[in-house]
C-alpha cells in the first residue's frame, strides 16, 4: 500500500442458520486479537439502514402490499436486491476503509449465503450481477451441518423461527451450498457438528496458512 500499511485480512464464515458460524468467528477474533492483530467482526444483514430493514423482513415484521391490499411476502428478487445493498453499504463504509489500514476484517456471511438462500428460486447470473461489486475474500470457511441439525440447533433458541428457518428452506439452502461449495477452490468445508473446540482448532489451521 502506498502509505507502508500492509492490508488486513478479509475472512468470511458461511453456513446454515444454526452452523456455529456466530460461534467460530467470534472465536477465531478473540484469538486473533490475542496474537496482537486488530480484528473487526461484524455480520450480514449489517448495522445500517438496509440490514436494520433486511432484519424486520426476516423476523416477519415486514411485508409488501399486494394488489388486493393485503400484506405478502417480499420476493425472492426483492431479497437478493436488499442484501447485496446492504453488502455494498457495509462495503464501502466499514470493510474496505479497515482493510486498507491494515486490520483484519471476519464477516460472518456474504454472497455465498445469497447464492445459497436466495439461490434455489433466483438466477445465480441475477445474484452475481447485483453482487459484482463485492470485494473478495481471502478465505471462506463453511461450516457444514445438515438441515436437519441445523433446525433442531435453531429450535433449542427458543426464539420465533425467521424466514428461512424451516424444514423445507433449510434443506433447499443445504442443497444450494452443497452445489457451491464443491465447486469452488477459494471456499474450505469444515464439519460444523464436531464439538465447538475442535471446529475451532481446524478453523484456526486454516487461518495460519492464510497469515503464514
Amino acid at each position: 500500500m502506498s502509505n507502508g500499511t500492509t492490508r488486513g485480512r478479509f475472512i468470511v464464515f458461511e453456513g446454515l442458520d444454526g452452523a456455529g458460524t456466530t460461534t467460530q468467528a467470534k472465536l477465531l477474533t478473540d484469538r486473533l486479537h490475542a496474537k496482537g492483530r486488530t480484528v473487526w467482526h461484524a455480520h450480514q444483514p449489517g448495522e445500517g439502514p438496509v440490514g436494520a430493514l433486511i432484519k424486520q423482513v426476516l423476523a416477519g415484521r415486514g411485508a409488501t402490499v399486494t394488489a388486493e391490499g393485503h400484506p405478502g411476502q417480499l420476493d425472492e428478487r426483492v431479497m437478493a436486491l436488499l442484501f447485496a445493498a446492504d453488502r455494498l453499504d457495509q462495503i464501502t463504509a466499514q470493510i474496505e476503509p479497515r482493510l486498507a489500514r491494515g486490520e483484519d476484517v471476519i464477516l460472518d456471511r456474504y454472497v455465498l449465503s445469497s447464492l445459497a438462500y436466495q439461490g434455489s428460486s433466483v438466477s445465480h447470473d441475477f445474484i452475481q450481477t447485483v453482487n459484482r461489486y463485492a470485494i473478495k475474500a481471502d478465505l471462506t470457511i463453511f461450516l457444514y451441518v445438515p438441515s436437519s441439525v441445523a433446525l433442531e440447533r435453531v429450535r433449542s433458541r427458543g426464539a420465533k423461527l425467521e424466514r428461512y428457518e424451516t424444514a423445507q428452506q433449510l434443506q433447499m439452502i443445504e442443497r444450494e451450498y452443497s452445489r457451491l461449495v464443491g465447486t469452488l477452490a477459494s471456499v474450505v468445508s469444515i464439519d460444523g457438528t464436531r464439538p465447538i473446540a475442535e471446529v475451532a482448532e481446524l478453523c484456526s489451521l486454516q487461518i495460519e496458512q492464510l497469515l503464514g
